[in-house]
């Protein structure tokens, strides 16, 4: 029992040094809720909980998640704009053609029909399809090639730990081999190298998804306010 307090005492100052060092970054996102779009706040959240303990490549799986949701989500709402639950006949079948058309679109399609609706700008559609292609396809089918695509192959030395042992005990200077080239598809340095960029780029990505989500609610807020 004694050892196990004592593990739970490490982790819980771990994690609260991770909380005071990340927390004022994601203050703001934690603090804003969604109104038309309420059904991604919890998810919203998780993420949130990822770039707070630096989880970052969790962050990036689930920011995947919540990007495809919100696009469907948008082309659900517009589809359903003139029904609620006051009349609920109607809106279940407003949602039953939403399932059939949207549930089961590719990525593609879904920003393609935003686009078309006028959901999301051009601009944003671009952006949209290249972190498709840079971290939902890689990151979802764990294509680790496309995920490092822009990095290097590794270059280091390999020694001989008895020789360099040896060679220091007698003091003498140690023989510096020609670099080794290790491919970066080499499985511990490719996991390595994901880690490295999901670190450095986790935050923008779940950033700038989050602004369309924020574009995206007002669209929705502006067209409901139209209807009625």
């Amino acid at each position: 029992m004694q050892k196990m307090n004592h593990k739970i005492k490490q982790k819980s100052e771990y994690f609260s040094a991770l909380i005071k060092k990340n927390y004022n970054q994601l203050k703001d996102f934690y603090s804003h809720s969604f109104m038309e779009f309420c059904e991604l706040n919890k998810l919203k959240v998780e993420i949130l909980n990822c770039q707070l303990f630096e989880l970052y490549q969790s962050s990036i799986f689930s920011t995947n998640h919540f990007m495809e949701r919100m696009i469907k989500l948008a082309l659900i709402k517009l589809h359903t704009i003139n029904y609620d639950y006051s009349d609920l006949e109607n809106y279940k079948e407003k949602l039953k053609e939403s399932e059939s058309e949207f549930d089961g679109l590719t990525l593609y399609n879904s920003l393609k029909k935003a686009l078309e609706k006028e959901l999301i700008t051009t601009e944003q559609h671009d952006y949209l399809m290249n972190v498709k292609n840079e971290f939902r396809n890689p990151y979802s089918h764990a294509e680790v090639s496309k995920v490092i695509k822009n990095d290097n192959d590794f270059t280091g030395f390999m020694f001989n730990i008895s020789d360099v042992q040896n060679k220091l005990k007698e003091g003498k200077p140690l023989d510096i081999p020609n670099p080794t080239i290790i491919p970066k598809f080499s499985p511990a340095i490719a996991q390595m190298l994901q880690e490295n960029n999901s670190k450095e780029k986790a935050f923008e990505y779940f950033e700038n998804v989050f602004g369309i989500l924020k574009e995206l609610e007002n669209k929705i807020t502006k067209l409901k306010n139209k209807k009625h």
